[in-house]
């Protein structure tokens, strides 16, 4: 109740804050200013609070809340209990609102001082009220009795949680996702000021103060997705650190537009171009950030992405809807009204393509088509539901055939553009300043080529990326020698080349292979490592860790990879480990452990609901789970849970009878309730996987044991651990850039906001 009080709370003073800050714009009165700043900050201690008392439901283990039962448990250790805090849908919401609060606190100050407060916290006020709706309607504070109303009793508080998916269990969910959210928060900053700058009729001022929040908007979303790709690189287990899910496309999305609207920005602080797009440019920023949200949090991707969430209900799916057109309408109406009055820019623009503001316009430009082909690639399960009414979405070759070619292109642009001048147009001298870069890319991609590129679009991304990373290495030198403060756009330009390069080489040279390692045994691996299992330790409650001694030359490393069913999901969860070799990665991914003393004579055989499948002289049928109610409420109550698979077996010419085995589950442990058929076969349940939206989609994996063959097996063999080893040289590179891609992102922001802190009218020192 407190909760629920405290976010309404929080929508009415936001709700006033706005409505002053609008009247403030119309009349000029200062009651209004002074009111409105007063709604903004009680609104701000009041989300403060809100969160607060969230926290301290999840640290306390009040269970009674359906939230706070659903994504923590008592077992979880105290970061990974302080991140259940934004592991649902209703918790995330709460953590953007929190750090929208966070930099609202920062903008009323940095705005009042620009001489736009009233603007700028009108639009930004906005963000935050409908950020608020969705706290109302997606309420965190509800009580279980009240989300399964019949199912439990009132006042009832289960002893303890769900907890966290073993998938989130991880440092970087302490950080992730908070860096993440941090970062669409920021993306609100310059859509407020475009549209401040659009209600004012101040196309030109503007820029100044947006631009230092548009570099650090796209730091620490840059940052953000850095840790994601890491994340899934070091957890994952498929060796990958991109997957183009729509999860990870929602993050980079508003990046590029960000992107490209810091490049464009520049251009009209210098020649005083692009003033309408630097206008729409940052509106998308904010606007892809609602359109991404919706794609992932609606359901409507649900079928076909392992990440999104399911669906939140109608009113939460419409809501997300009502803000996409409410934000975006607001922008176009303003765009439509204001169009005209936008200056041009000056012919002088216009007349020579040896320029850097051509480069940085078809660089954004590039950027933003990128954007827009992998929005149209995230929304295909969208596009093909309305065309052909079957939700299908593209492969990920789509993507690797729209955006590489788009990637080339944007690596020469980051060194051509470096080589330009500002308002100059010379090209017998832009040739030769191209000269050098281009000649030793050009000798990279030959050594490349004999060692093993052979694809000609891989051989034109290598020439490419190197002749960005010669470019900027030149220019950037010759600028740090002048004034350092002005190398951030180098060393941001030699960050991506890097990257770039690092992704041809990690993807070009991994080796992987499949192998069998009988504990205590050592095997040589086709990659050149002797790889001897050692056995396995456990960690805490349900995982193991299996320890791998790996020898290379005079090279000593230990990885223990982590694999263990969960009885979170039923399921099999693996975690690969990785020796950092510096150059290269050797990488250890599970696969299973074959303990055959315990297998043998048993095979495990998959059935939908309704099928019937022969396994030896027995003919199973499954024909449904055995779930009443009750058990489900005893589940929230954490006593004992019966799960049972209702199967049909008809042995040989005999009688089909009905038999039942189960699984018994209680405090998150499990054990097996078998049948027997006969003296000579063994049913258990293996794996379940009910659907709760469509029934017939339900499945059970049934273990069938031959007795007669388990007894013939005799006494233990060993175990065997199935892993995929792989080496992944110059994985570093990929890191190594987007870490100095960041750098030069944090050099631009001091040097920009230095810069909008100078008083009106002083011009920023021009750069060398």
């Amino acid at each position: 109740m407190i909760g629920g009080i405290l976010v309404k709370a929080a929508f009415a003073t936001c709700l006033l804050s706005v409505l002053g800050y609008f009247q403030y714009h119309r009349k000029g009165q200062q009651a209004f200013l002074t009111a409105a700043r007063t709604a903004y900050f009680i609104t701000v201690a009041t989300v403060f609070a809100t969160a607060g008392y969230f926290l301290s439901l999840i640290l306390t283990h009040q269970f009674q809340y359906t939230y706070v039962w659903e994504y923590s448990s008592r077992e979880l250790s105290t970061p990974l209990l302080v991140s259940t805090f934004y592991a649902g849908q209703e918790g995330s919401f709460m953590l953007w609102t929190l750090y929208l609060s966070v930099i609202g606190i920062f903008l009323v100050l940095h705005s009042r001082a620009k001489g736009y407060e009233p603007e700028v916290m009108t639009f930004y006020g906005l963000i935050e009220l409908a950020l608020l709706t969705m706290l109302i309607v997606k309420n965190p504070f509800l009580k279980v009795w009240e989300s399964w109303p019949g199912q439990v009793t009132a006042g009832f508080a289960p002893t303890n949680g769900r907890g966290l998916n073993p998938l989130l269990q991880n440092y970087w969910m302490v950080i992730h996702p908070q860096v993440l959210f941090s970062g669409f928060s920021s993306m609100s900053v310059p859509y407020a000021y475009a549209m401040a700058a659009l209600l004012k009729r101040d196309y030109k001022n503007w820029i100044r103060p947006a631009t230092p929040w548009l570099v650090l908007g796209a730091t620490i979303l840059g940052t953000g997705i850095m840790m994601g790709g890491f994340w899934a690189y070091e957890t994952l287990g498929w060796g990958g650190y991109w997957g183009w899910d729509p999860v990870e496309n929602s993050s980079l999305v508003p990046w590029l537009f960000c992107v490209a609207s810091i490049h464009t920005t520049l251009s009209q602080r210098k020649s005083g171009g692009f003033l309408r797009t630097n206008l729409v440019l940052a509106i998308m920023c904010f606007v892809m950030v609602l359109y991404s949200t919706f794609l992932t949090r609606s359901g409507v991707l649900g079928e076909t992405s392992v990440h999104s969430f399911v669906d939140p209900g109608m009113w939460a799916y419409w809501l997300l809807i009502g803000f996409i057109v409410t934000f975006a309408g607001l922008a176009v109406v303003l765009l439509w009204k204001r169009w005209k009055e936008v200056p041009r820019p000056p012919e002088t623009f216009r007349q020579s393509l040896y320029t850097r503001e051509v480069a940085l316009f078809i660089g954004a430009a590039a950027l933003v088509i990128s954007a827009l082909l992998i929005t149209a690639g995230t929304s295909s399960p969208i596009i093909t539901d309305i065309l052909h009414g079957k939700k299908s979405a593209v492969d990920t070759s789509y993507y690797v055939t729209t955006i590489v070619p788009i990637a080339i292109f944007i690596a020469l642009l980051t060194g051509i553009g470096q080589l330009l001048w500002w308002n100059r147009a010379n090209g017998p001298e832009f040739w030769k300043t191209l000269r050098a870069p281009a000649l030793l890319a050009v000798g990279t991609t030959l050594v490349l080529v004999v060692v093993r590129v052979s694809e000609p679009m891989v051989a034109l991304f290598v020439f490419a990326a190197a002749f960005a990373l010669f470019a900027n290495i030149q220019v950037g030198l010759r600028i740090a020698r002048g004034n350092p403060k002005f190398a951030g756009g180098s060393v941001a330009h030699i960050g991506l080349a890097v990257m770039f390069l690092g992704f041809v080489a990690s993807a070009k040279y991994d080796r992987k292979e499949t192998i069998a390692l009988a504990q205590g045994k050592p095997v040589r691996s086709a990659l050149g490592y002797t790889l001897t299992y050692t056995g396995y330790r456990p960690i805490d409650k349900e995982r193991y860790a299996f320890q791998v001694n790996v020898e290379h030359g005079e090279q000593h490393y230990t990885v223990a990879p982590i694999m263990y069913y969960t009885s979170y999901n039923d399921g099999l969860m693996r975690n690969p480990d990785i020796a950092n070799m510096y150059t290269k990665d050797f990488y250890l991914a599970p696969l299973s452990l074959e303990q055959k003393s315990d297998s043998a004579g048993e095979q495990t055989v998959e059935l939908k609901r309704g099928e019937s499948k022969m396994v030896g002289p027995l003919r199973i049928t499954f024909q449904d789970f055995d779930f009443p109610v009750m058990q489900k409420a005893a589940m929230l109550e954490g006593k004992e849970v019966r799960i049972g698979a209702k199967l049909l077996v008809k042995e040989g010419s005999g009688r089909e009878r009905p038999y039942e085995p189960a699984k018994i589950i209680k405090a998150g442990e499990q054990r097996d309730e078998t049948v027997k058929i006969g003296d000579s076969w063994e049913l258990s349940i293996a794996a379940l996987h009910p659907d709760r939206e469509a029934k017939e989609n339900s499945r059970v994996d049934i273990g069938v044991r031959d007795l007669h063959a388990a007894e013939a097996e005799g006494a233990a063999q060993g175990d065997v651990l199935m892993a995929e080893a792989s080496v992944k040289p110059f994985i570093n590179l990929v890191w190594s850039g987007v870490i100095i891609v960041l750098v030069g992102f944090l050099v631009t922001v001091v040097r920009r906001g230095q810069e909008a802190a100078l008083p009106a009218g002083v011009q920023p020192a021009e750069e060398p």
